[in-house]
């Protein structure tokens, strides 16, 4: 698959579905375990494992050869095998069951590549060089960790619960851009981390147009918490 035009990003909701991972050494081990922190049914196939695999009880491990019909259902399925020529008959029949499959060895002919990611909480920050440079998109990914700290957490959740509560009828679109703006505008990432939270209250009364406080939406500076 050619890189040019780019790609569609998405997030995928993976909890409960199906995903195989044919290989077993640290790059099938990276994506059992990623595939495994999204909810999903995880199913690990090579002759040899990974021993952190064997110390994972909530990986389905088959320890033997790839077979076409390992990958009956699969919704996602990664290729990570050291051998070409396995990764290319998983490829095939990933394709014949009709599930996207990602190569480790060949990028250019993949369904889907995964970007760097970043989480704070909710937030979720991904960075892709379309399969050109991981590296770069990791380097990337690291020097943003730097800068978006925890508080970034609760932004998230502030505009989440405005949103939520729906303070204004007709569009809402627009509503809640206008806020989310007026917040990043007032520096609410500054205020949360320095737990400023009657500043944070009369600021969200301000933009919202009505009597509003961080206990309104559910959110506390819990002990620790930034």
């Amino acid at each position: 698959m050619s890189t040019e035009g780019g790609g569609y990003p998405v997030v995928l909701r993976l909890a409960g579905r199906r995903c195989v991972v044919v290989g077993g050494g640290e790059v099938a081990r990276r994506k059992a375990t990623g595939l495994l922190a999204a909810g999903a049914r995880v199913q690990v196939i090579a002759p040899h494992l990974h021993p952190a695999l064997l110390a994972t009880p909530e990986i389905e491990l088959c320890c033997r050869s790839f077979l076409p019909d390992d990958l009956c259902g699969a919704f996602l399925v990664f290729a990570a095998s050291n051998d070409r020529d396995v990764n290319a008959a998983v490829a095939a029949a990933a394709r014949q069951q009709g599930a996207l499959v990602n190569i480790a060895d060949d990028p250019e002919d993949s369904d889907f590549h995964l970007p760097a990611t970043l989480s704070r909480g909710d937030l979720l920050v991904a960075i892709s060089s379309g399969g050109g440079s991981p590296a770069f998109a990791a380097e990337l990914r690291d020097q943003l960790a730097t800068k978006l700290g925890p508080e970034w957490e609760l932004f998230c959740a502030v505009a989440a619960a405005l949103r939520q509560k729906r303070l204004t009828e007709g569009e809402a679109s627009a509503y809640n851009r206008a806020v989310v703006s007026d917040l990043f505008a007032a520096d609410l990432p500054g205020l949360l981390a320095r737990q400023d939270e009657a500043t944070i209250n009369r600021l969200l009364t301000q933009v919202t147009g009505i009597k509003m406080t961080l206990a309104d939406l559910g959110i506390h500076f819990g002990k620790g918490t930034i």
